[in-house]
């Protein structure tokens, strides 16, 4: 799928779900594998402000540890991403040598691990200083970036695209807290506070699967991808 395929398919499209195969399909065209898209409100700090994410399967179980751990705060290239407007080509080995801190090569360190060698952060900023950024990996034994001097600006041009017809879908999106549990709202509002599951669990007295149990009960009632997105639709709703 080139790019003209690209935007005249999201065109047509009206659920997040089609535009995340569609993306899925032209993204598959460069051999991409792994990839996420994460959308920001206002600031990429703090995970309460984190409004959609969606993730290629490869990556979910990185990308879920790093919202975990909230990695967003003290990603120094992502926090570059945000005050750019050009595709941000990153080597993990170069953000580990130049980590300012321990937390940040801490980071870097669990992303080797995981596998992940370069990287392109792609980011678009919207209208009301909400911020999107497709971010690009390449895994080790992979060479999806080896030419992206000359793919990146039509790669921007398909995340613009995307964004445009994301947040067009989202702003229609429907949102049912009400259907929520006593204890599913227990447990968004104290991940509103930052806590962990762990610590959920032994405030209400119940297991950490438990825990899992409601968060996921409440993303599926509130039509969204991750806890992180139920809290800001919860929150909002309930002001």
């Amino acid at each position: 799928m080139n790019l003209p395929q690209f935007a005249a398919e999201l065109e047509k499209l009206t659920t997040t779900q089609q535009l995340e195969k569609a993306l899925r399909a032209y993204l598959q065209t460069y051999g991409f594998r792994y990839y996420a898209v994460t959308y920001y409100s206002h600031h990429i700090k703090t995970g309460r402000k984190l409004i959609y994410d969606h993730v290629s399967q490869p990556l979910r179980a990185w990308h879920l540890h790093y919202l975990e751990q909230g990695y967003a705060d003290a990603d120094r290239t992502l926090e570059e991403a945000y005050t750019w407007t050009l595709p941000l080509y990153w080597d993990v080995q170069q953000q580990l040598q130049q980590a300012k801190n321990k937390r940040e090569q801490r980071i870097r360190r669990e992303s080797i691990e995981f596998g992940i060698d370069k990287g392109l952060s792609i980011p678009v900023h919207g209208p009301q200083r909400d911020f999107i950024s497709l971010t690009l990996h390449q895994c080790r034994n992979e060479t999806c970036l080896q030419n992206y001097e000359s793919l990146q600006y039509e790669w921007l041009s398909a995340a613009q695209i995307f964004y445009h017809y994301l947040r067009k879908i989202l702003r229609h999106v429907p949102v049912v807290s009400h259907q929520l549990t006593r204890r599913e709202k227990e447990c968004l509002l104290l991940t509103a506070k930052s806590w962990r599951v762990e610590q959920i669990a032994k405030e209400l007295n119940i297991s950490v699967r438990t825990v899992n149990f409601h968060l996921q009960n409440a993303n599926k009632k509130m039509g969204v991808n991750n806890k992180y997105q139920a809290v800001r639709q919860y929150m909002e709703n309930n002001e």
